[in-house]
């Protein structure tokens, strides 16, 4: 087991509940058949009764091959989308300014470049991922540091240009590639342990020997409502997507970045409760005086309880 968990990117437990067959011991009396007289007996019967067992969830550290054919994937499916007559970010970007779009000649360099530069250490990053830390020498190590480190400034400056362009950038190949890929990575490396026997075995969350039967695993698992499956497949895939984007490595790390995104999604709900509380107000005192004027039981009624 130590040597798998050097291989983790990321574990965390869940609970599933299970029906099993146990065999339980009662007394009972019976008759004894020679004596004729009453006896305490003991039996054994089986008793179906539902138990909660313990499941550990983990993506395992992608090994070389693995990076290099989800690179493969990604290439092959970009060419497809280009195929189908998507555009990429760069050629959107390019597209924008050709019609007069708010990027100016200098602003589609930059784009293009950051782009460029946000594949090379993206795909830095993944290859650094497919060597246990323990493994790296001091340069690697620093290296791998830099990468990330750099990765996330790239990926500010990326995010505060297409927010700025609105969600035309969303449909583009290269994004439709990369969500494709980061599904590709999620089938290969997503396993799961239950129980908590030290004979336990690690199996495939979804098996399968290529894309198209793990895919259909998933889907199977998706239509029949796997316990394991709904219980871990949104937190797999939210890691998924924030090793592949960011090039998170270590557990704590991926906390903080959960932490973060919590965060941000409770300062969202907490505004729109206060946007919502101030167009109440005028509702809480209604005018009733001037509709009932004319009827004149309706005031002495209004007399009794202003006395009260």
């Amino acid at each position: 087991m130590k040597k798998n968990k050097k291989r983790e990117l990321y574990s965390f437990d869940i609970e599933i509940k299970e029906e099993t067959s146990e065999e339980v011991t009662k007394e009972v009396k019976k008759k004894n058949e020679e004596t004729g007289e009453m006896e305490t007996v003991k039996e054994t019967v089986k008793k179906t009764v539902e138990k909660n067992v313990p499941v550990k969830i983990f993506l395992k550290k992608p090994t070389r091959t693995q990076v290099e054919d989800g690179d493969m994937f990604y290439s092959i499916w970009l060419n497809k989308f280009i195929k189908m007559g998507l555009l990429t970010r760069a050629m959107l970007a390019k597209k924008q300014v050709d019609i007069g779009g708010t990027l100016n000649d200098d602003d589609k360099v930059n784009f293009a470049k950051l782009y460029l530069q946000l594949f090379e250490k993206q795909q830095n990053v993944i290859r650094y991922s497919a060597k246990d830390r323990d493994k790296m020498s001091n340069d690697e190590q620093e290296r791998l540091e830099k990468a990330v480190s750099d990765l996330g400034v790239i990926r500010k400056q990326i995010a505060d240009f297409e927010a700025a362009q609105a969600s035309i950038f969303d449909h583009t190949a290269d994004v439709k590639a990369r969500n494709k890929t980061i599904t590709w990575f999620l089938l290969h490396l997503a396993y799961f342990v239950k129980g908590e026997e030290d004979d336990a075995k690690e199996q495939a969350m979804f098996p399968g020997s290529d894309y198209e039967e793990k895919y259909s695993s998933y889907q199977e698992a998706d239509e029949e409502q796997d316990d394991i499956f709904i219980k871990s497949i949104d937190k797999l895939s939210t890691i998924a997507t924030i090793w592949y984007m960011s090039g998170v490595q270590e557990q704590a790390d991926f906390d903080a970045v959960l932490e973060e995104m919590n965060r941000d999604i409770d300062s969202e709900e907490t505004e729109e409760v206060i946007e919502e509380t101030p167009e109440e107000k005028p509702e809480e005192k209604p005018e009733e005086k001037p509709e009932e004027k004319p009827k004149e039981e309706p005031k002495e009624s209004k007399e009794s309880e202003a006395k009260k």
